[in-house]
């Protein structure tokens, strides 16, 4: 085989090995539960939905911070309001997702950034990864800004709609809404329970003493986990965090409630 031949062979075998890669990539980018996005159709399926919550990265992203978006793209894959997209930008050839990029403050200096897009507002939020990157930090994100139901770590997915039925009722349905949940509560496992037990708690500050518990009782829990606790105390006192934030977002996105 002369050299013209063994170069022609050559370089088809590494079309073929970047075809197969390329398609594969693409594969785990779907069954990860979020989809890729260009220059030419960012504007187009951002668009369609109500938020969305879009990662810019280089090309091929990975680590604990790839890995933390997927995970939770994963788990939400069936919210239909909400869309997990990534971005790729590449450094060399065209830079596919350059300019995209950069329109919105993400470079190769600062990936991956990452900005909920919500249908009824012009800019962009972007999240701040101060607290840490993670799954729960991300997924508390899009819950606070818009509305869009998550279930957070602690949190009982039948008892938060309760606890939207409760915030949203009168001062007499309240008191029905707690008898409901009280009775849900007795059918939940243990571990449930010790969360059900919270949420009826909650319901009872907030009759006796009005919607402002809320934010007291958040602001002396917040001051609990600054100071020296075990882990577990701070387990505890997080996922109390995370049920009162079950009675706070409710009203932010009227009739998003249902799952």
């Amino acid at each position: 085989m002369d050299d013209n031949n063994l170069h022609m062979k050559m370089q088809t075998i590494i079309l073929v090995n970047l075809i197969t890669f390329t398609t594969l990539a693409h594969k785990v980018y779907a069954a990860g539960g979020s989809v890729e996005l260009y220059e030419y159709s960012f504007d187009k399926v951002i668009g369609k939905f109500e938020a969305s919550l879009v990662k810019f990265d280089v090309a091929f992203p990975y680590g604990d911070k790839h890995d933390a978006f997927v995970a939770l793209a994963k788990e939400s894959r069936d919210v239909g309001d909400l869309l997990f997209a990534e971005v790729g930008v590449k450094d060399y050839g065209e830079k596919d997702n350059e300019a995209l990029a950069k329109k919105y403050g993400a470079t190769k200096d600062n990936f991956p950034v990452v900005k909920l897009f919500l249908k009824d507002q012009t800019k962009p939020i972007a999240f701040d990864e101060t607290k840490g990157f993670t799954s729960d930090e991300l997924r508390r994100f899009v819950r606070e800004k818009s509305g869009i139901f998550l279930s957070l770590p602690g949190c009982v997915k039948e008892l938060d709609l309760q606890a939207i039925k409760f915030i949203k009722s009168n001062s007499e349905d309240r008191k029905l809404v707690l008898k409901e949940t009280e009775d849900i509560v007795k059918k939940l496992n243990n571990k449930e329970a010790t969360s059900g037990k919270i949420y009826k708690m909650i319901m009872e500050k907030i009759i006796e003493k009005g919607n402002d518990f809320i934010k007291t009782e958040n602001e002396r829990v917040q001051k609990l986990l600054n100071t020296k606790i075990s882990d577990a105390k701070k387990k505890e006192l997080e996922n109390r965090i995370n049920i009162l934030q079950s009675f706070q977002f409710s009203d932010k996105r009227k009739g998003k409630e249902e799952l």
